[in-house]
């Protein structure tokens, strides 16, 4: 561990190490738009949460699920708190201590740190300001040990869902961003958004055959001129050549999600009416696109944040856009060509 990463748990310790040259808090901030705390506690949350369904058994209530929170807390626990207080310190320390961003810690690595004998520290080692400031309880090791179990069955089931040659590269990031894409996951409930958007599309159909919607000439000029086989804008803040092939995909979608939207806000309407059906199936496939911002954001991070260009993007890819995230693009390409031929009969109509 690098000397400037001190152990000592004073108020006057900032968390904003210099770490290899880098400022570490504030890197976390430039990725994330929050602190390395913040963040670890997010994704600590969905990967407890996760656990926690998959060992309640068949006709368990199934537990709240992990949203974003913006509250301050005031209290995390070490050990004798909540799972995802616990966990979140963990992802936080090993961060931390290794210099790398808390989704940048490989998994297998945050289970030895959990289960190695004397890997822990006792009352002393590196804690978060805001933990500080709220009072800490240390735990103990068995405490600590049960995160290890929870870590140690991502690790298993990722490794079933990855290729060989990338299991064992799995991070924190890289496993969020897989639940996140599974259906019926948290905010990754795609498959319901996708069918929620080819149901209003169907409803349009149906109403305006059985006369019950009129589209107006507005409407029809409108649905004429949102193209969505056009190619986005040239984005090149993130980008450098040769790119992954996913994020050029899923950057694409988003920029259609953003037509879509600016389609919606140009239709007539009047405060307090009821959506037209053109303007509620536009909006639920802009919702179903806009899915993809997260995950595409981070991963254009990442490999914005490479020193150097990867030598096959293509093994890149593989270990960070977990295959659960590609069906995703796949099945929202797939909608958009839907909402194409939507919109041509529309125009034509």
């Amino acid at each position: 561990m690098s000397d400037d990463v001190s152990d000592d748990v004073s108020d006057d310790v900032s968390d904003d190490v210099d770490v290899n040259g880098v400022r570490w808090e504030s890197a976390h901030r430039a990725a994330y738009g929050c602190g390395a705390w913040e963040r670890a506690r997010l994704q600590a949350d969905v990967l407890v949460a996760w656990h926690t369904e998959r060992t309640a058994g068949f006709g368990a209530p199934v537990p709240d699920r992990p949203r974003v929170r913006t509250g301050p807390r005031v209290k995390w626990p070490w050990g004798s708190g909540s799972d995802e207080n616990t966990t979140g310190l963990v992802l936080w320390r090993l961060a931390r201590e290794t210099g790398v961003l808390v989704d940048q810690v490989l998994l297998t690595d945050a289970v030895r740190y959990c289960e190695e004998p004397g890997v822990m520290p006792p009352t002393a080692g590196p804690l978060p300001d805001q933990a500080r400031r709220g009072g800490i309880a240390v735990g103990s090791p068995a405490s600590v040990a049960a995160i290890g179990r929870i870590l140690r069955a991502h690790v298993a089931d990722g490794s079933a869902q990855s290729p060989p040659r990338t299991a064992g590269r799995m991070t924190v990031g890289g496993r969020v961003r897989e639940l996140r894409a599974t259906p019926d996951w948290d905010g990754g409930d795609w498959p319901a958004a996708l069918a929620l958007a080819r149901r209003a599309m169907r409803q349009a159909d149906d109403l305006r055959d059985q006369g019950r919607w009129h589209p107006t000439a507005r409407e029809r000029a409108i649905a004429g001129r949102t193209r969505l086989d056009r190619e986005p804008a040239a984005e090149t803040a993130r980008s450098r050549p040769p790119t992954p092939d996913w994020p050029a995909r899923a950057r694409r979608l988003l920029h259609l999600a953003r037509a879509l939207s600016t389609a919606v806000d140009s239709l007539p309407g009047e405060d307090g009416c009821t959506p037209s059906p053109l303007a509620t199936a536009l909006s639920a496939t802009a919702d179903a696109c806009g899915l993809l911002r997260a995950g595409t954001e981070e991963i254009e991070y990442l490999w914005a944040a490479e020193p150097r260009v990867p030598a096959d993007p293509d093994i890149w890819e593989l270990c960070h856009v977990p295959a659960a995230l590609r069906t995703q693009i796949e099945e929202t390409e797939h909608l958009v060509r839907a909402a194409e031929a939507f919109l041509w009969m529309l125009a034509c109509g």
